[in-house]
């Protein structure tokens, strides 16, 4: 990975050390330069710029890329506006009448909320396991599957702890939750764009990531892979024009779905961010998603040996399941000053606070200057 590349297309880094993409990534300027040509080409021309066969042609275009990114055929993938959406809608597809949904209290609460919503409605038990000093053993998960359980759904890495599950991990649940005919929900958000992902391997039934963080593009747009036995048996919660096989035909009478996962989507939405997505996932995986994944990899292992050289800094973060996203705290200061000086530094450093907790999350526009850069002043904050 030539770095120096690289951060030609993130002029944001010569201002800012900017450690966030677990909110928000960059997104690199060929990026941008796709998805604006796109907005100005629709606004200024309509229907002169976006007929039938352009706007069939940036979906598929996004199909062709997820599938790749994921693993699996383009066919497989589903196009959603959000991470949060496609959740929404795989659960209330699901009809859940009743049974158990696994899930973990140190989820981003996207995550759990379908569940607790379907569970006033139902008679549905959503069991949130208890993280053990902020990670969750996967061991505690396959002892809550049993034959009640109907869903399974996890983040792939967590967007508090920055605690990943492996790929032995996942196979290891879909294996259990399988046996019990129940269903595997991945919430990967925190994970594409840097995780190598096969989902097949996998065996999840549902794997789903958002554009706007690792993934480095605009918001608005999300991909989700929905295992072909799963999307033949599902009636779609929403539905709307583009559910159907032929949907050009505009056929007010007769709603038969596509045999594909495009029958989860519904409606018009924002096409420069589906073609933004698809130029961002071309634009990583020219760089080698693995090469992105040692890249970011040695960075946060830098990070966490610089930090377990200073006093009284508790690492959230556990050393066995780290991905890149790193989270800690001062025991004897609160974080929020802290944070504040780092943000009027001359560079101001750019990264989060969550439940007092500092995250940090480096990705391909980083570089090791930029760690030593951030724990230098932190150094001196902490005097």
């Amino acid at each position: 990975m030539d770095t120096e590349e690289v951060l030609k297309d993130f002029p944001t880094t010569k201002t800012v050390d900017y450690l966030n993409a677990a909110s928000i990534g960059l997104v690199p300027n060929p990026v941008i330069e796709r998805s604006t040509e796109i907005e100005k080409e629709l606004a200024r021309g309509g229907t002169l710029t976006l007929d039938e066969e352009k706007e069939t042609m940036i979906y598929d275009g996004l199909r062709e890329e997820g599938g790749k990114l994921f693993g699996c055929k383009a066919e497989d993938i589903a196009i959603f506006n959000s991470t949060t959406e496609a959740l929404n809608s795989f659960a209330w597809s699901l009809e859940l009448k009743d049974g158990k949904v696994i899930s973990t209290g140190v989820e981003f609460p996207s995550v759990t909320y379908p569940w607790l919503r379907i569970a006033r409605k139902e008679n549905v038990n959503v069991k949130l396991i208890t993280a053990e000093n902020w990670r969750i053993p996967i061991d505690t998960i396959l002892n809550e599957i049993d034959e009640n359980t109907r869903v399974v759904v996890l983040s792939h890495a967590e967007y508090l702890t920055g605690q990943k599950f492996d790929s032995d991990d996942i196979k290891k649940i879909a294996k259990q939750v399988h046996d019990v005919g129940a269903l595997l929900i991945v919430d990967g958000i925190q994970a594409a764009g840097y995780l190598p992902i096969n989902v097949k391997e996998l065996n999840v039934d549902i794997y789903i990531a958002g554009s706007y963080k690792w993934l480095l593009a605009p918001f608005g747009t999300a991909i989700a892979y929905v295992s072909k036995d799963l999307c033949d048996k599902l009636e779609p919660a929403l539905v709307g024009w583009r559910s159907r096989e032929n949907m050009w035909d505009f056929d007010a009478l007769d709603l038969s779905y596509a045999s594909t996962a495009r029958k989860f989507e519904y409606s018009s939405s924002a096409y420069s961010v589906k073609l933004g997505l698809a130029e961002s996932i071309k634009y990583l995986r020219n760089i080698g998603i693995r090469n992105i994944y040692d890249h970011n990899k040695k960075l946060v292992d830098m990070l966490a040996e610089q930090l377990n050289s200073i006093k009284n800094i508790d690492i959230i973060t556990p050393p066995e399941d780290r991905c890149s996203i790193l989270t800690f705290k001062p025991t004897e200061k609160d974080s929020r000053p802290i944070a504040e000086a780092l943000r009027k530094l001359e560079r101001p450093v750019e990264f989060s606070l969550r439940l007092g907790m500092i995250r940090i999350a480096p990705h391909i526009y980083n570089t090791e200057t930029d760690i030593l850069y951030f724990v230098g002043n932190l150094r001196q904050f902490l005097r």
